[in-house]
């Protein structure tokens, strides 16, 4: 590949006409950078062959980012790397953009390639010697600029992106400069990027009837949605106010009784397993908060659970249908923000208002917390590992008792991994536990202004928050009555609500549903004669001729047209990214098609995509029939009442 380099007097254009290609996030961290600090800091001489060469000055040592024969280094990089057939390559350091025209030389044209620049004087001295139009042109450079916290936000946009699915099965490449002067930074950048994909594949999923347990529970919550007022209410109504984030686990049986002692002058947010704890010592907490979709939450928390009615249940809106009718006080059902079945719902029986959630009931209790306003924020039973003799939660849990011996069996089956605790030492916890744990130190490093405290006793070491014990905490923020109840706020918001609008917009999800229902019809035809047109071409693939790989290479980029149809909706997305990232992982791991036999086998994995989509577009199609029975009956039972004059 030619590498187009600007000379003397043609730089500040070619660092301007390179800036646009970035991200606007980006591109102003660029321009606030000082130049006289940059080339302080970056040196740049010539080679024989007229190649720009960089060295870098930094704290009292120089080293160079490339050798004097960066071209043929960057070769020799890049021929150890398994370029060819890669889907996805993870590219840590620019190496002064070398390897990375390198990469593009070498890869195919589908291949995307993800580069973590660091650091931003190296970034901004190279896009003003270089023209990267020929590579970010293509739409297969992604560029991801600063620390960990610069990218963070982008890098979750993008694994939601449909440019992510090419990258089931990344290459890692580390430039030279990476591996040898500023390796300790792009491993800690390698160790969240990965961290991170883990929990974004917790995210997902993998198993489709979760998606269709969601929908089905949104959708038969919609009475309690439209009846109820939006999380909104409630936003910085307890400001500097102390809010106690009481989860459950081994550590709370040493200091439940000191929650006595708040007695109405903090916030108490109740993770969802604590509660039958906190009810049996009499503890009443202002706010009950839920994340699980499946029966077990009812039948482990409400069945036959009494509750009072001066609390608030503030859960997701995909709770199992049984959850909100069993609950005699005010409650707000949530919606999980970036998420296509809550937006799709939301845009019509919401109000646009959501909050991320996270993917354990602490975060979405922790969101909760911030959006009331409180300061500090303060955990409880967060120990995020075992406790004494392998202990999993609190002596009053569920899990200790028959109906949950299930769900405790599954967690003690997990393999150990250790983490440091509170005290400094290394305690047994699982990688559940500790994925968990790092997505709520995300959460609490996004919020720098408030103070977060750790008054669980025990337990895993939280970032970011200062351990206290909670009777030191209690008698330091804990002097001042609440201003009113939680339950009393959103009591009065929802005798203020207007009915009528939502009871419209019930109508037109109504109609929405019959639009989804005609799409995933077709969709599913489409998928079934794909499937039968890979039987087909997997015969004609035996002949393994000239003219029979022509008809194959033709098959193969119109099956990839066609599952672009599956993912262009965001919603039809969402019920179908788990065969979507399966399949294509299959495909990317096989690698380069440059044999009979891989074309064969991708034309098996071509076959069983479409039958999964095919199963996938059936089942969404059944289940949006049934819910659309379900509204049309409360649409109904609210035509009623107007007519009855019972409807506001």
């Amino acid at each position: 590949m030619e590498i187009k380099i600007a000379r003397e007097g043609e730089r500040q254009e070619q660092y301007k006409k390179n800036l646009g290609y970035l991200a606007p996030g980006f591109r102003k961290r660029m321009e606030a950078l000082d130049e006289t600090e940059v080339w302080e800091k970056v040196e740049i001489s010539w080679n024989s062959e007229g190649y720009p060469v960089c060295r870098y000055h930094e704290e009292g040592r120089s080293f160079l980012i490339n050798s004097e024969r960066p071209r043929e280094e960057a070769e020799k990089w890049c021929r150890n790397l398994p370029v060819k057939g890669a889907g996805g390559i993870f590219l840590f350091g620019s190496g002064f953009g070398y390897p990375l025209f390198e990469l593009f030389e070498k890869k195919q044209p589908h291949t995307v390639v993800i580069l973590f620049e660091q650091n931003l004087y190296l970034l901004k001295a190279m896009l003003h010697y270089f023209d990267f139009e020929p590579l970010f042109s293509t739409g297969r450079l992604i560029l991801l600029v600063g620390d960990i916290e610069d990218f963070s936000g982008v890098f979750d946009e993008l694994f939601f992106s449909i440019v992510f699915v090419s990258c089931t099965s990344p290459v890692l490449a580390f430039t030279h400069a990476a591996n040898r002067n500023f390796k300790s930074v792009y491993q800690r950048i390698n160790n969240f990027v990965f961290s991170r994909l883990a929990l974004f594949v917790f995210y997902i999923g993998n198993d489709h009837y979760d998606n269709l347990v969601g929908l089905f529970n949104l959708l038969a919550n919609s009475r309690t949605i439209i009846e109820t007022p939006s999380i909104e209410c409630l936003r910085e109504k307890y400001k500097g106010i102390p809010a106690f984030i009481v989860a459950n686990g081994p550590s709370l049986d040493k200091n439940i009784d000191e929650l006595h002692r708040i007695d109405g002058k903090g916030l108490i947010l109740c993770a969802e397993s604590a509660i039958l704890p906190l009810l049996k010592n009499k503890i009443k907490p202002d706010i009950l908060t839920i994340v699980e979709r499946t029966k077990y939450t009812y039948f482990y928390h409400f069945k036959d659970v009494s509750y009072p009615s001066d609390m608030a249940l503030i859960c997701l809106g995909l709770v199992d249908k049984r959850v909100f009718p069993s609950f005699p006080g005010e409650k707000i059902p949530v919606f999980r923000n970036a998420e296509a079945i809550n937006q799709w719902i939301n845009g019509y029986l919401g109000d646009g208002s959501a909050i991320d959630a996270g993917a354990n009931v602490s975060h979405l209790a922790f969101e909760l917390a911030v959006l009331l306003g409180a300061d500090p924020i303060v955990f409880v039973g967060q120990d995020y590992a075992y406790g004494a003799d392998g202990i999993t939660h609190s002596r009053g849990a569920v899990y200790n008792e028959e109906k949950g011996r299930k769900s405790k069996e599954q967690l003690q089956a997990m393999p150990i991994v250790s983490v440091e605790g509170n005290d400094g030492s290394m305690i047994p916890s699982t990688k559940l536990w500790k994925d968990f744990r790092i997505g709520l130190e995300r959460k609490i490093a996004a919020h720098p202004e408030k103070t977060m405290i750790n008054a669980t006793e025990g337990g895993a070491k939280i970032h970011g928050t200062v351990c206290k014990t909670l009777s030191e905490v209690i008698d330091t923020f804990c002097n001042t009555p609440l201003p009113y109840p939680v339950y009393g706020l959103i009591a009065e918001k929802r005798a203020l609500l207007n009915r009528s609008e939502k009871k419209e917009n019930l109508i037109r999800l109504i109609q929405s549903i019959d639009s989804y229902i005609l799409m995933f019809r077709e969709l599913a035809q489409l998928a079934n004669k794909g499937k039968l047109d890979c039987c087909r071409i997997l015969r004609i693939a035996e002949k393994a001729d000239e003219g029979s790989r022509q008809v194959l290479e033709s098959a193969y980029q119109k099956n990839m047209e066609i599952y672009q149809r599956f993912i262009d909706d965001t919603l039809c997305r969402s019920f179908c990214q788990q065969v979507v990232f399966s399949s294509y992982y299959h495909m990317n791991h096989l690698g380069f098609i440059d044999t009979g036999e891989k074309m064969m086998e991708i034309f098996k994995i071509h076959h069983d995509f479409f039958q999964s989509l095919y199963i996938v577009c059936q089942s969404v199609v059944v289940h949006f029939e049934d819910a659309r029975g379900s509204l049309k009956r409360i649409q109904d039972e609210y035509e009623s009442e107007a007519t009855r004059g019972v409807s506001k």
